[in-house]
């Protein structure tokens, strides 16, 4: 994983590629909500802890740990991702299965394991989606 990546989330400075979410409302408990939990991404071999995705309302909110050891507040709030919405952003006009969450500015998603897309694959069947591109991410 680049530093880039790492400067980008913690300064909210990106690129808004991500469309805004068409997402349904009311929906308390959708196939979302197995996106809660913990991330982490590659960094010199090693897993590094980088973003959290909580429940909260009718939407989730993500928290990181870029500058600290602890989590941040929640830094943006995400919706659940649309099959509309998941085409403009990966180019997929296959009947991929996935589940994913977005902000106008990163995504969270989860494929097949072994999906692959644009010179991108994933070996866990997750990953970050921001300005710079997918990241690989393993859930914790």
């Amino acid at each position: 994983m680049n530093t880039a990546f790492l400067k980008w989330l913690a300064a909210g400075a990106a690129a808004l590629l991500l469309s805004a979410c068409g997402a349904s409302t009311g929906n308390s408990g959708g196939p979302e909500a197995e996106l809660v939990g913990t991330y982490a991404v590659k960094q010199n071999g090693a897993l590094k802890e980088l973003i959290k995705i909580e429940r909260q309302g009718d939407g989730y909110v993500m928290r990181d740990k870029v500058r600290t050891a602890d989590w941040s507040e929640p830094k943006m709030t995400m919706k659940p991702v649309t099959r509309e919405h998941w085409s403009r952003i990966t180019t997929d006009k296959e009947n991929t299965a996935f589940v994913g969450v977005a902000s106008e500015q990163l995504g969270i998603f989860k494929v097949p394991a072994g999906w692959q897309k644009n010179g991108f694959q994933t070996s866990t069947g997750y990953f970050l989606f921001y300005s710079r591109g997918p990241v690989e991410a393993y859930k914790l």
